[in-house]
């Protein structure tokens, strides 16, 4: 780590040793920074229910989307992920009329709907002390399994939350690190974000960011096994979520030659806002025959059961088409789920929540919408009812026609 990012660090570590009260100043890097104390940033709310509609935009730094990895090899590109955030089973839903929260993890009722129940964070690691002393309050965790005989091209950790709500809004020296513990070792690492600036979005109801980082080599050196991620912050008040994906590109020759891309950004979609595109360039299908490929997104504060988010994709020389499978109507693309519909690509996640509350993590099979030919996937997406935020796009097209997905 560097200097900088250590007095960050500290600087955290600082505010969260503060106590109950107001905001903290904290020094980092010379400047003093107004830093929300644990009551501010993690307490439990007032119970008022926030509106669907996201309000007035008062800062943001939307990235655009932009190729992070792409390559031409046999192998492919997964990922494994989690949410950090879920409800409090203790405390009963803000509207009486939701189901229970064991329930609505389940994903059951009607319509259990995200921002009706007071938050918590997943915490399967309590008790543990991170690297910088302080103790483990939201841990997760997820399964890698690659191939034997697979190597590690590019492996990238996302993290993103509930930055703020209402007036609460975490500074940005606050949500650029998290904690990450790999196979075979017990001790967390520091992990900061290496990205030139933190995609966010600061409204005068909520915020919410996305932050990233490399880790290519720990992952090629820690190989399969549980991978955890601990205290990434959010503020913990009913609709606050925030969870993490690793997506790993790597080489085996027992999988068809393939193209591989990774893109990321951050851009948001507003219930008031038209529908957008974005544009995932850089593709490659073959020439001639069939085309197979899947891809893959993050996506954040998309709700269970809550219809009216689209999202749709059009190759260069392909139909537009919305996506759809078993867990999603062509409505409620984003319904706060983390599934895996090829078995083999199957992982486990601890703990398993079927509703992950505003967290989105899946693929989609898109061979019968790819064509020879294609150089570009065009990405829409829209809503009339809920906002959310997209973060990252990967896909893999095989490039020998006569082999199999």
């Amino acid at each position: 780590m560097t200097s900088s990012v250590s007095r960050a660090a500290a600087a955290r570590l600082l505010a969260r040793r503060i106590g109950v009260g107001g905001a903290a100043l904290v020094a980092v890097t010379g400047q003093l920074l107004a830093v929300p104390t644990i009551a501010d940033a993690r307490g439990s709310g007032s119970g008022k229910e926030h509106p669907q509609l996201r309000a007035n935009t008062i800062a943001s730094n939307p990235l655009p989307f932009t190729t992070r990895f792409e390559g031409d090899f046999h192998g492919s590109i997964t990922r494994i992920s989690n949410s950090l955030m879920t409800c409090d089973e203790t405390q009963p839903p803000v509207d009486p009329a939701q189901p229970a929260c064991e329930d609505a993890r389940k994903g059951l009722g009607s319509r259990p709907i995200n921002n009706k129940y007071q938050m918590k964070y997943i915490n399967i690691d309590p008790g543990s002390i991170g690297p910088l002393g302080d103790p483990i309050y939201s841990a997760s965790s997820a399964d890698l399994g690659l191939l034997p005989g697979s190597t590690v091209k590019y492996a990238r950790l996302y993290w993103g939350g509930t930055r703020g709500i209402g007036d609460t809004v975490l500074p940005e020296n606050q949500i650029d690190e998290v904690y990450l513990k790999v196979p075979g070792e017990k001790q967390y690492r520091n992990i900061a974000n290496d990205q030139p600036s933190i995609g966010y979005i600061t409204t005068d109801d909520e915020s919410s960011y996305q932050a990233s980082a490399d880790i290519t080599d720990l992952v090629k050196q820690s190989g399969n096994g549980s991978y955890t991620v601990a205290n990434m912050d959010s503020v913990v008040k009913p609709h606050s979520w925030g969870g993490w994906t690793i997506v790993v590109a790597y080489e085996n020759d027992c999988k068809p030659l393939r193209h591989v891309h990774l893109w990321d950004g951050f851009q948001v979609e507003l219930p008031d806002s038209p529908e957008r595109q974005i544009s995932l360039t850089g593709l490659q299908t073959p020439p001639t025959g069939p085309v197979q490929g899947k891809l893959g997104f993050v996506v954040y504060d998309g709700d269970l059961k809550w219809t009216g988010d689209t999202l749709k994709m059009k190759s260069t020389n392909g139909p537009e088409t919305p996506f759809t499978d078993v867990n999603h109507a062509s409505d409620d693309a984003f319904n706060s789920t983390i599934e895996e519909l090829t078995p083999a690509d199957q992982f486990v996640r601890t703990p398993y929540n079927r509703n992950n509350f505003g967290y989105d993590s899946n693929r989609w099979d898109i061979s019968p919408f790819l064509r020879n030919g294609d150089t570009d996937i065009q990405v829409k997406f829209d809503t009339d009812k809920d906002g959310y935020d997209l973060g990252v796009f990967y896909a893999y097209v095989n490039l020998d026609s006569s082999t199999e997905s």
